[in-house]
């Protein structure tokens, strides 16, 4: 199961999460997992927040994958509002009575997650454009 939310977030930038579930054996339970990507204005598709001529491209490769997804979600820009909105779509998408278990624990390491800083300039040229 798949689930694909996108969000504004400012600086003409949109992200979008994608959310897979794999359901066990007893169809009880479900794992999740999660993808960060950006589009930019210029950008004809969406794209991977840090990619290899990013800055911290380096740190990227060399964390393992849960450290190297949250850095895809730092840089994504998306808040924690924002992936708790995503995230409870797709429970109710899935449906009553299942357990879902993270591949990664978001909820910890997102405490202090803010989205996209933008300054009032932004946010004025974002509504005119």
């Amino acid at each position: 199961m798949i689930l694909e939310t996108a969000f504004y977030v400012g600086g003409d930038r949109i992200a979008k999460i994608v959310i897979h579930g794999q359901f066990s054996r007893n169809r009880k339970e479900m794992a999740i997992d999660f993808e960060f990507l950006i589009k930019e204005k210029h950008d004809r598709d969406f794209r991977q927040p840090i990619g290899e001529n990013h800055p911290q491209y380096w740190k990227l490769k060399n964390s393992r994958s849960g450290r190297s997804q949250l850095l895809q979600l730092e840089y994504s820009g998306i808040s924690r509002k924002q992936l708790r909105e995503a995230t409870n779509a797709f429970k109710a998408q899935a449906g009553p009575g299942i357990v879902f278990r993270y591949e990664n624990a978001f909820e910890e390491k997102t405490k202090y997650l803010k989205g996209m800083r933008s300054t009032a300039l932004s946010r004025r040229i974002a509504a005119v454009g």
